[in-house]
């Protein structure tokens, strides 16, 4: 394996041998020689490696080079910069973020074809709220809640506490705005807020300093969406078998997040140089609550394009008047679900009794079933 330090600027060209074990998802009678497809450039936030952990794995462990295309990871610096190198084809994907759904209400080229990482967020509180119960939400009243009010997930999160305490109402709570979750995190220390809402990273930081997580998102929002893997559109239909090639890698290396994770942690942490403990604990913690099906993590990993959730979280943008759609968009032809569906079929003619993919393909058509429907 590489770091990151010895290949971020090169192509990937790393050649591996199969293994025989039907749990690797390899199969020797399919090595390719060498890249044959159009090669991509994927965009990648160096420092933020561990979230888009299968599409780095996925050149760790060589499954693009046997699925035979050829990547080269580009660094950027934002999320801004990463969906505008997309837009001039500067980069041909990009896995960080939901925001292209902004771009592509305004009428931009941009498509999702699948799905990187979702969840991760969590309620951290400060000293004087540790015998708090907050899932317990009639408790909020009077609290200062540190978040950005304008965000879907905090939206979604009122939206459900409405449905479980129908007389609750938001302006119970002192919703305090934040848009830099550092110094969110120095409020909570010094208790100028009762709480708030921070990434995992930063919940991380904020337990080794002492604070409580008081709960997960996801326990009450599974699967609410983070990364999505964005592409061009018309790189995607000059390029196609390409794109289906590298969900096929990914596939690969979310088969091994599922059935051999130690594998894709000592990938990750090989090439990002995080703290193995780190990297447990932003993708590979058990949940002690339902994980609702992709994997029982917290904060999975997963290439699966998840419309239902991408047609909610455009919904609730729309609702809080974040963006509108521009007339003659329709969010289904920014959305190829295509990429991802070949790809998973041709896994499953591969290896027709793999109960790992098989569960991924059932999964994909229930967390898809909305385009389908209509």
């Amino acid at each position: 394996m590489k770091t990151r330090k010895q290949e971020i600027w090169l192509p990937v060209i790393i050649t591996a041998l199969l293994s025989l074990s039907l749990m690797t998802g390899c199969d020797k009678s399919k090595e390719q020689t060498g890249a044959t497809l159009p090669s991509l450039k994927i965009g990648l936030i160096v420092q933020d490696a561990v979230r888009p952990a299968l599409v780095v794995t996925a050149e760790q462990l060589g499954y693009y080079q046997e699925e035979g295309v050829k990547v080269e990871f580009v660094p950027v610096d934002s999320v801004r910069s990463g969906l505008a190198a997309v837009q001039t084809r500067k980069i041909d994907v990009f896995p960080f973020s939901a925001n292209a759904l902004s771009s592509i209400a305004k009428g931009s080229n941009d498509v999702i074809i699948g799905g990187v990482a979702v969840e991760g967020s969590s309620l951290v509180v400060s000293k004087n709220n540790f015998n708090v119960d907050f899932k317990d939400f009639r408790n909020w009243q009077g609290k200062t809640i540190g978040a950005d009010p304008a965000t879907a997930n905090i939206y979604l999160l009122q939206e459900y506490i409405r449905s479980v305490y129908p007389d609750w109402k938001q302006e119970d709570v002192n919703w305090l705005p934040f848009d830099d979750n550092n110094v969110l995190l120095e409020a909570i220390r010094k208790g100028t807020v009762d709480g708030g809402f921070l990434t995992t990273e930063r919940v991380w930081l904020a337990e080794e300093s002492g604070l409580k997580e008081a709960f997960d998102l996801a326990e009450y929002l599974p699967y609410y969406l983070c990364c999505r893997l964005t592409a061009d559109l018309n790189g995607v239909r000059e390029n196609r078998a390409a794109y289906v090639a590298l969900l096929r890698a990914q596939l690969r290396a979310e088969h091994d997040y599922k059935a051999d994770t130690k594998k894709i942690i000592d990938a990750v942490v090989e090439y990002t140089e995080q703290r193995e403990q780190y990297v447990v604990r932003y993708i590979a913690s058990e949940k002690n609550f339902d994980g609702g099906g992709l994997v029982n993590f917290k904060n999975p990993v997963s290439p699966d394009p998840l419309f239902n959730k991408i047609e909610e979280l455009n919904r609730v943008n729309i609702a809080l008047g974040n963006y509108q759609m521009a007339e003659g968009v329709n969010l289904k032809e920014h959305v190829d679900l295509s990429i991802y569906q070949e790809a998973i079929e041709d896994l499953l003619d591969r290896y027709p009794n793999d109960i790992v993919y098989q569960k991924a393909y059932e999964l994909f058509q229930k967390n898809n079933s909305r385009y389908f429907d209509s």
